[in-house]
Parts: structure tokens; sequence; C-alpha cells
């Protein structure tokens, strides 16, 4: 019975992702909006709100219809942080983002071992967090997760790649297309495949992200 409920569920949320989308594609943001936000905090399953959030919300192009959505499906996430066009995320209930935050376009959000980002970080476009993996020699292929935490300040570049159990740490600066297996000590940048310490950065910080454009 479990099963059919869950089934029913999430055939509701395809009907309803659907619905947004004709709307969306018709110029009648506000109604596609509507019925979203009508639907999302209702949802218990956190696959079907990933589902909205990644056929739908993802593509909206106002920030603040899209936060706002964030938001009402469990994302916890300060009002002066944009998360861009067409970012991927996996269990949104499970993800904190501090303020003053920018996360690029075709980033990758992964809660599934949690994920808390800080203070005025940076997470540039296409960057990949994966908080989970599966154990290479085991019989079964089982699959471990692990939180993800990137600290106040800390800046990474486009095409990173952060894998479960580690911490960037504050001020860091993680190099494009780096690869990120073991915790990043603060003020360093780090880079390359695996990531290693390339020199120390300065701790002079004095900017704070701003980018909240009307539209996209």
């Amino acid at each position: 019975m479990g099963k059919r409920l869950r089934g029913a569920a999430a055939m509701a949320a395809a009907a309803t992702a659907m619905g947004a989308l004709g709307r969306l594609s018709n110029g009648n943001v506000d109604s596609a909006v509507q019925m979203l936000a009508d639907r999302l905090p209702s949802i218990e399953d956190p696959m079907v709100v990933d589902y909205l959030l990644n056929t739908v919300v993802n593509k909206i192009p106002f920030p603040e219809l899209r936060m706002a959505l964030y938001r009402l499906a469990g994302l916890r996430v300060e009002p002066t942080t944009n998360i861009m066009m067409h970012a991927f995320v996996l269990e949104a209930r499970s993800i904190t983002i501090g303020p003053n935050c920018i996360i690029g376009p075709f980033t990758t959000l992964d809660g599934r071992g949690s994920l808390t980002i800080g203070r005025n970080v940076n997470l540039a476009g296409e960057v990949l967090t994966i908080g989970g993996h599966h154990l290479v020699d085991s019989p079964t292929a089982e699959g471990l997760v692990g939180k993800i935490v990137i600290e106040d300040n800390a800046w990474v570049a486009m095409r990173a790649t952060i894998l479960p159990g580690v911490t960037i740490h504050e001020g860091a600066y993680v190099a494009a297309a780096a690869l990120v297996n073991r915790d990043v000590e603060p003020y360093t940048l780090v880079g390359g495949v695996p990531a290693r310490k390339i020199r120390d950065r300065s701790r002079d910080i004095q900017y704070k992200l701003e980018h909240f454009p009307r539209w996209i």
C-alpha cells in the first residue's frame, strides 16, 4: 500500500511539474510559481521534491521567485544568496547556505550526507559536490555518505569537484577543475587532481559577494 501511495505522489508531482513547465513555456510565470508554491511544502518524499526543483524551479529565470521556491522546498538559504539557473539539487532539506553566497549555473548541490555552506562563499559554474559514493571492493557495492562543509569566504572555481567528508575551511581557494578529496586548510590555495596546496592565500578579504539581478 505504501508503495502505491508513493507512486501516486510521484505521479501527482510529475503532473504538477508538467503543468508548471507548460505555464512557463507559455509565459505564465506567476501561475507556474503559484502551482509549485502550493505543492512543495506538503510533499514528504525528498526525491519528488528534488525532481520538481531540477525540472522546473532551476529553470525559472527570476531569482526572487526561484529562491522563494527553494526555501519552500526546505532548502535553508539566506535571502542575500543567489542559486543561479540550472543548479542540480539532491536532498534539498539537508542543505544550508549562509548569506551573500553565489552558487553558479550547472553546479550540483548534494545534501545526501548534508551540505553546509557558510557566508560570502562563491561556488563557480559546474562545481560538483558529491555527498555519497560506493565502496570499490564491497561485494554489495555498499554506499556511504559524508557531509561536506564549505566555510566562510571560501572560493571554489569552475568545474572543481568536492568529495564526501571534506571540509573547505575559512578563506580557502580551490582552483578550477581541482579534485578535493581531503580537507583544505584555512586561507590556502589548492589545485590539481587530487588537490594539493599551492600556496597561502591573503587573509585580507574585504569584498562582499552580491549577485542578485532582476532576472537570470
